[in-house]
């Protein structure tokens, strides 16, 4: 499961204010037809009355503002309709400049696979930004996904069994069916809509699974690519299944976060010394205990190699677990085990329900995974020979490559709720004709269209050395590495890089964009310990009492670990790590709310918190209680500029306070 939002892009369509995808209008309109052309531009005015591209006539919708949704008839299996047809279901947004033709059209692909794209046509309409005044935006969903017939498989989208054999129930459910949503099909599905829209050549988008796809676009319809940016990107031929490059990526994602924070570099053991000292204690007995999931539920966790695996590689997806795993596992050596058992809580996840089938479909994840992905075994074998085949494949590796996860086992590593080496030993065999195999250019080779490649620097799932891969496959393209970054990195980019750079390749795809600020993307602020008591917390400069100088940072050290939190919460609300609750709300402005929330467990925080995710700044009005004394505290700081430094001022125990520390 190459996936761009399971757990950040869903979090990103959270982050960006998504919703469930918007309906389209079910009224049948009127005669009267706005006509756009194939360099269409918006009409002059904007009613409810459908229009007419090229071929097809749209009716109004709100995927985003000013769309209008459509959808075409293909045959399940090319040139056989007898075998059915499915309608694939797309929105269309001409430029904004009613007065002047469009200069071409962005098509932007999902992840997963499974994500519906026009279920986060707005992160993607944000991402484009100004360049949407004189472009179109079209909005494809990928056969069994969204508007195209989303494949409903409940064994996998309520996933309460082992993973294949909910896959292979899904798969014998579909029957002849199952080999009918590869990538190949998808991608002409997509050049049939571009097509009948007449639309000409169009620039095309990709992340995460969106750049296996995009890769597979290329290398049948190169001629309807104007330009091609993949973002978090992995080659669709030329990997093994072992997906080799994550444990190395993995472990030097967690060595940079920390090396480059003052406060976790200063504070004991490295990040791989504190994971082996960890592992070596619960491979002898695992550790067990209470906590909350991301979203607020009680969870019983266990600690072993299996849930520290997923929880490692599972920080790919955005600063939090970057932030504190090194300073979780700290803690528990030292004898505090609730930061830990929180984060894997949170990395396990506190249910099993993937959401609502038109948003995400774990079935298509399965039906492509199984069908286009390199596998262990011979996907032409019976379920019982691929069995053996892969545990085969897991002995040979281990004897030769022990550390390919490390310090994880392979076997560690195969049974952990991250992998996917062993999901399709059950996935029905495809039919001769349209065999399971990772899908080639048709031509033997990919055309010189212009293509931007961008990787996260601590990007574990599609390595940066898996974009290299993608990279060296196309003959006119450029990869960029954008320091300090996670997976998929320009959409929802508060940054302010990586969007500014597809940006200038959009306006000019022939020349190489700007791209300094690629390397100077600011560094996590990794945590260096949890601390239980204020005694735990560095005291700031200023004017009060040492004990009101900690409750400063031990205050904004708290609404800090909030923000980590809310990467993972759908529900609004949690409780704090010792005590405490709090909730919140809001997109782009998130107003947190805590009541008596604690971090450490002798000093309570309530009051409020504006974080200005895209300004990079969080403005705090706080009461807090400590040891007895009351106090209230104010102030502004920096969450991303490198060296900030935060500034709480108010009174404590009835004295003035005035406290600037590191900013957390």
């Amino acid at each position: 499961m190459r996936v761009s939002f399971l757990i950040p892009i869903t979090v990103a369509a959270l982050a960006l204010g998504l919703g469930p995808a918007a309906q389209a209008d079910p009224g049948g309109g009127t005669p009267y037809q706005h006509r756009i052309g194939p360099h269409a531009h918006a009409p002059a005015t904007r009613g409810r009355q459908p229009v007419t591209v090229g071929d097809l006539t749209l009716r109004p919708c709100s995927v985003v503002p000013h769309a209008w949704c459509g959808h075409i008839h293909r045959d399940w299996e090319p040139g056989d309709p007898a075998a059915g047809t499915l309608s694939v279901g797309f929105a269309f947004a001409p430029a904004r400049v009613a007065d002047k033709p469009a200069l071409g059209t962005f098509v932007p692909h999902e992840g997963g696979p499974g994500y519906s794209t026009t279920d986060s046509g707005t992160a993607y309409a944000q991402m484009y930004g100004p360049l949407l005044r004189r472009h179109n935006l079209l909005l494809v969903d990928q056969r069994g996904t969204g508007r195209s017939a989303a494949l409903d498989c409940p064994d996998l989208q309520n996933l309460k069994i082992a993973y294949a054999v909910a896959a292979g129930r899904c798969g014998r459910s579909l029957g002849a069916r199952s080999d009918d949503y590869t990538s190949a099909r998808s991608a002409d599905d997509l050049a049939a809509v571009i097509r009948q829209l007449g639309l000409g050549r169009v620039d095309m988008y990709g992340d995460s699974y969106g750049t296996f796809f995009s890769q597979v676009f290329a290398g049948r319809h190169p001629h309807l690519l104007r330009s091609l940016v993949l973002d978090g990107a992995y080659p669709t031929h030329g990997e093994t299944a072992w997906y080799p490059t994550q444990g190395p990526a993995m472990r030097s994602s967690f060595a940079k976060a920390c090396e480059r924070s003052p406060e976790c570099r200063g504070h004991g053991v490295g990040a791989a010394a504190a994971m082996r000292d960890v592992l070596a204690r619960v491979r002898h007995h695992a550790w067990h205990g209470i906590s909350h999931d991301g979203d607020g539920r009680r969870a019983h966790v266990t600690v072993d190699a299996e849930t520290l695996a997923t929880t490692a590689f599972n920080a790919t997806y955005g600063p939090y677990t970057y932030r504190e795993l090194t300073a979780a596992l700290r803690s528990a050596l030292r004898g505090d085990r609730a930061p830990l058992l929180r984060e894997v809580a949170e990395a396990e996840g506190g249910g099993t329900d993937a959401g609502p089938i038109r948003a995400y479909s774990e079935g298509l994840d399965a039906a492509v995974a199984c069908h286009d992905y390199p596998q262990l075994f011979d996907m032409r074998a019976k379920p019982a020979v691929r069995l053996r085949q892969f545990h085969r494949a897991v002995v040979r590796r281990t004897a030769r490559y022990p550390h390919t996860y490390g310090p994880f086992t392979i076997r560690e590593y195969a049974r952990s709720d991250w992998q996917e080496v062993n999901w399709c030993t059950r996935w029905p065999k495809a039919a001769a004709g349209n065999p399971a195999r990772p899908p080639r250019p048709v031509a033997g080779h990919y055309s010189r269209v212009p293509t931007l490649v961008l990787s996260g620097e601590l990007d574990s799932i599609t390595t940066p050395a898996e974009a290299s891969m993608a990279t060296r496959q196309f003959p006119n393209a450029e990869h960029i590495v954008v320091a300090n970054s996670f997976h998929v990195d320009a959409v929802g980019d508060t940054d302010d890089c990586a969007v500014r750079i597809v940006r200038r390749f959009l306006r000019t795809p022939s020349r190489s964009p700007r791209h300094g600020c690629a390397a100077k993307v600011a560094p996590i602020r990794t945590m260096g310990i949890f601390p239980k008591t204020l005694s735990g917390v560095p005291a700031g400069h200023g004017r009060g009492t040492q004990l009101a100088r900690r409750v400063a940072p031990g205050a904004a050290a708290t609404v800090a670990d909030l923000l980590d939190r809310w990467w993972n919460n759908y529900s609004g609300h949690d409780v704090g790590l010792r005590g405490g609750h709090w909730s919140y709300s809001g997109d782009r402005t998130t107003l947190f709310a805590l009541h008596r929330v604690r971090l450490t467990s002798d000093l309570a925080v309530s009051g409020v918190a504006r974080w200005h995710r895209y300004a990079n700044r969080i403005r705090v009005d706080l009461t807090v209680t400590a040891h007895g004394r009351r106090g209230h505290l104010h102030g502004v700081w920096a969450t991303r500029r490198k060296g900030a430094l935060a500034t709480l001022r108010g009174t404590f125990g009835g004295h003035p306070v005035v406290a600037r520390f590191p900013a957390p």
